[in-house]
């Protein structure tokens, strides 16, 4: 707890906050830069909350008024992808208190799943605590595939959380392929009495309906009349003329899936899927899986993605409070 900023301060106060346990202490201990109070690294991002106290020379209480024994490093617009080791620099691997705090109205976001909006990396030392008066937000996953996490941790960690912590949504399916039969529409077949084909001007060849379908080819009558002597080699009688076509399978695939709704990026509708090939899924809201995609004729749709955590490394929270919200589950 920091030390107040007003009314009476004793050793004892600062003997709790800076050094522990109940022995005496003088002023000697308590000037920054020692092993109670520590100086910041040049890298460190932070601010050291007891910058107020001196490295040497004279000391007295008033020097120790609203201070405490930490590094914080507070957000006040919004950032992508952060990473907790980067913002202390050295002082990170430091067994010293480090803070992060996220203000009101700021949101951290991840810009791919496999990123995370905030990250406490291994080789984090002393107490860390993560105030989120913020957003902290996943990034949203692509077709079929799962949302971001919104915070990972790897070292343990106090979170309070008063804002929003949102995993990204995951990405909607593809639907399954399709596929429908095309007929080109290529010759034509004249009868007298049997199925004649009319394969060439001097070629004529006896086929009847059957032998059409079984070798793929699907006769449509276009017109009747008479054949005259000398025409068509040189038959009497009534003939009726037929287009021939020839039957293909053609294949579509399916609509393609929308993506998860995440950072910076809103729930995507699956693509419609034409000639019998499946709709793709849509995208799942923050925290939600996506759909999967619908079935073709040929293929079944693709499996939705599901959604991120919030927190990925739940296990090594040493406490979770707040008033806040959470989207999706922990790992």
């Amino acid at each position: 707890m920091a030390i107040a900023s007003s009314g009476a301060v004793s050793f004892s106060d600062l003997r709790t906050e800076f050094v522990g346990g109940s022995a005496a202490i003088s002023y000697s201990d308590l000037y920054r830069g020692g092993s109670n109070i520590r100086t910041k690294a040049a890298n460190n991002t932070g601010v050291n909350l007891a910058a107020s106290v001196p490295t040497s020379g004279t000391i007295n209480m008033t020097n120790f008024r609203s201070t405490a024994k930490a590094f914080r490093f507070t957000y006040t617009s919004g950032a992508t992808n952060q990473n907790a080791a980067t913002l202390f620099g050295d002082d990170y691997a430091v067994n010293y208190p480090k803070e992060i705090v996220i203000d009101s109205g700021v949101e951290l976001g991840a810009t791919s799943t496999s990123e995370e909006a905030l990250e406490l990396p291994s080789g984090g030392v002393g107490a860390i605590t993560v105030t989120n008066n913020g957003t902290l937000s996943g990034a949203g996953g692509a077709a079929g595939q799962d949302g971001g996490d919104a915070f990972e941790t790897a070292v343990a960690v106090a979170v309070v959380n008063n804002g929003v912590i949102r995993a990204g949504g995951g990405g909607g399916g593809d639907g399954g392929m399709g596929s429908y039969e095309s007929i080109t529409w290529y010759a034509y077949s004249y009868s007298y009495n049997s199925w004649l084909v009319r394969t060439s001007d001097t070629t004529v060849e006896y086929l009847n309906v059957r032998q059409f379908r079984l070798n793929g080819y699907y006769p449509t009558l276009t017109s009747y009349g008479v054949w005259r002597r000398g025409t068509y080699y040189g038959w009497n009688g009534i003939f009726h003329q037929y287009q021939i076509g020839q039957a293909s399978t053609v294949y579509s695939n399916g609509g393609v899936g929308g993506v998860g709704q995440g950072y910076n990026q809103a729930a995507g509708t699956g693509a419609s899927g034409f000639n019998n090939a499946g709709d793709g899924g849509d995208g799942g809201s923050f925290g939600q899986p996506g759909t999967s995609g619908a079935n073709g004729n040929v293929l079944s749709g693709e499996v939705r993605g599901v959604a991120g955590n919030y927190i990925r490394g739940f296990s090594l929270l040493s406490s979770f409070s707040g008033s806040g919200s959470v989207q999706g589950s922990t790992a």
